[in-house]
C-alpha cells in the first residue's frame, strides 16, 4: 500500500516538474513601491509595477496643475502675487515668491516646475479661480477647492483610474492620491504642450520675475532657480544621459517620486517611480529607461503598396502569367518589443467573388483566384495579430488585370506568337534565307521541267519518225 502511493507521489512531482512555467520575471529589480514605464507617443506600456495601486504623487501633482493652469491662463499674462502666498503649508518646498510681486505666467510656471514651489500652486490656483468666477478678490480655501475640481475634471477627462487630488502642490493629504499609470497619463499630455517640456528640460533658471519688459511700475523680483531633477544634471550622480524632463516629489509620506522622461534614437519613453530610496529613485528610473531602449522599437508592420503574397491564378490567358501579385493597402507601424515583431502572425482572407475553389491542381488548402480581376480591386482583407489578438486590419489589392481565357483569346495569341516570331527585324535573315532556298527550289523544278519538257518532245520526234 505504502508503495502504491509513494508511486502516485512521484507521479505528481515528475508531472508538475514537466509543466513549463510561463510566469514572465520582472527584467530587473526595482526599490520603488511602484512603477511604470510607457512610450511616450503610443502610450504603449512596457513595464509595470503596482502600476494601479493608489499611492502619494507629492510634488509629481504639479504636472496635473501645470495643464489645467494654460486652460485658463496665458503664458504671456502678467500676474500680481498677494496674500495667497501665506496659505503656503509650513516646511513646504518654495521658490521665494513675495506678496505683490508681479510675475510672467511662464515664469511662474517655472516656478512651479523647475524649483517646484508650492507657493507657485497657490497662486495659479487662486488667479484660474479668480479668472473662472470674474473676481478680483475670493476666499483661498473656496479657489483652492474650486481647483481641485478641475484637476480631477482634467484626470478623468484624460483618463485617469485612480486619482483624487486636495490641493495644486501635493503637499501631503490623505485624501490626496494617484496612481503611476495616472501620472504616466498626466505626463504625456504634459510633454506635449512644447512650453511646459521645454520648462522641465531647464536646469536652472536666472531673471527678473516679469521678464524682459516688464508693466510700468510693477515691483519684481529677480529668482535663481535649480532643478530638483537630477537626472538632467550632468555634474549630480543621478544624471542620465537621454533624460529631459519631468517632475521630481518628496515627502515623509510619499518617499521619493520622479516622473522622467528620455529620448534616444527617436524614442521618447516616460517613467514614473513613486516611493524609492535615494539614489534609488534615479537608478530605477535608468534601469527602467535602459531596458526600453534595449528592448523595443517601432516596428513597420505593413508598408502601403508592400508585395504581401502571389496569388495562383485558375487557368490565365496564355502568355499571362500564372501568379498575380496581392499589395497592401495602407501603413500601420507600432512600438514593440523583439520578442513582440517575432511573434506577429499575418493573415489574408479572399473575397468568395475572386475564389475559384473548382481548381484542384495546386496545393489543398491554397487560395485560387479567378478572372476577371482589374488592377486596383479590393481582392480581400489582410489582418495582423499579435498573441492571438489583432493588432490591425487592411484590405489586399490586385496589381495586375487579370482576364478570362476564351477559345477567341487563344487564337489571338497564337496570331500573336506567329505575329512576333515571324514579322520582326530579327526574322529578316530567316526570311531572306527562306526566300533563296525557295527561289533554289523553285529553279530546280523548273529546270527539272524543262528537262522533262524537252526528253518528251525528243521522244515525241522519234515516234512520228
Amino acid at each position: 500500500m505504502f508503495r502504491r502511493f509513494l508511486a502516485i507521489i512521484m507521479f505528481i512531482i515528475t508531472l508538475a516538474a514537466a509543466v513549463p512555467v510561463f510566469a514572465a520575471k520582472p527584467p530587473f529589480e526595482l526599490t520603488a513601491a511602484a512603477a511604470i514605464l510607457v512610450e511616450q507617443t503610443t502610450g504603449k506600456q512596457l513595464y509595470g509595477k503596482n502600476e494601479h495601486k493608489r499611492m502619494y504623487p507629492a510634488s509629481m501633482t504639479k504636472i496635473l496643475t501645470a495643464l489645467v493652469s494654460l486652460d485658463y491662463l496665458k503664458p504671456d499674462e502678467f500676474i500680481v502675487l498677494g496674500e495667497e502666498l501665506r496659505e503656503t503649508p509650513a516646511n513646504s518646498s518654495i521658490a521665494y515668491l513675495v506678496p505683490g510681486e508681479t510675475i510672467l505666467m511662464e515664469h511662474l510656471l517655472r516656478a512651479l516646475l523647475i524649483m517646484s514651489g508650492n507657493e507657485a500652486g497657490c497662486a495659479i490656483a487662486y488667479n484660474v479661480a479668480k479668472r473662472i468666477n470674474g473676481v478680483t478678490e475670493m476666499d483661498y480655501d473656496e479657489a483652492e477647492a474650486l481647483f481641485s475640481d478641475l484637476l480631477n475634471t482634467k484626470a478623468a477627462e484624460l483618463g485617469a483610474l485612480d486619482t483624487h487630488f486636495t490641493n495644486p502642490h501635493g503637499f501631503h493629504d490623505e485624501d490626496h492620491y494617484s496612481t503611476a499609470y495616472d501620472i504616466a497619463l498626466f505626463s504625456r499630455a504634459f510633454l506635449d504642450v512644447p512650453l511646459l517640456s521645454k520648462i522641465v528640460s531647464e536646469t536652472t533658471f536666472e531673471g527678473n520675475s516679469a521678464g524682459s519688459n516688464p508693466p510700468e511700475g510693477a515691483v519684481t523680483q529677480d529668482h535663481s532657480w535649480i532643478t530638483h531633477n537630477k537626472l538632467i544634471m550632468d555634474n549630480e550622480e543621478g544624471y542620465y544621459t537621454y533624460a529631459n524632463g519631468i517632475k521630481t516629489g518628496f515627502t515623509n509620506e510619499a518617499g521619493n517620486c520622479v516622473a522622467a522622461s528620455a529620448e534616444k534614437d527617436g524614442i521618447k519613453l516616460i517613467s514614473v517611480v513613486f516611493f524609492s530610496s535615494e539614489p534609488g529613485v534615479w537608478n530605477d528610473s535608468k534601469t527602467m529607461m535602459e531596458y526600453g531602449f534595449n528592448n523595443y522599437s517601432f516596428f513597420n508592420v505593413q508598408r502601403s503598396n508592400q508585395l504581401l503574397e502571389q496569388a495562383v491564378i485558375s487557368r490565365p490567358r496564355l502568355g499571362e502569367p500564372a501568379l498575380l501579385d496581392v499589395l497592401s493597402r495602407g501603413s500601420f507601424r507600432d512600438f514593440y518589443s523583439k520578442e513582440e515583431i517575432l511573434r506577429i502572425k499575418r493573415e489574408i482572407v479572399y473575397n468568395e467573388d475572386f475564389l475559384d475553389k473548382s481548381d484542384t491542381l495546386v496545393t489543398p488548402g491554397a487560395a485560387v483566384l479567378k478572372g476577371p480581376i482589374m488592377k486596383g480591386d479590393e481582392l480581400g482583407t489582410v489582418s495582423y495579430y499579435l498573441d492571438g489578438q489583432v493588432i490591425f486590419e487592411g484590405v489586399v489589392v490586385a496589381d495586375a488585370d487579370v482576364l478570362i481565357r476564351t477559345f477567341g483569346s487563344d487564337i489571338i495569341y497564337y496570331l500573336n506568337l506567329v505575329k512576333r516570331r515571324f514579322f520582326v527585324m530579327g526574322a529578316i535573315p530567316y526570311w531572306i534565307g527562306g526566300a533563296a532556298i525557295l527561289a533554289a527550289f523553285i529553279i530546280i523544278l523548273s529546270a527539272r521541267h524543262r528537262r522533262r519538257k524537252r526528253y518528251q518532245s525528243f521522244t515525241m520526234y522519234r515516234w512520228r519518225r
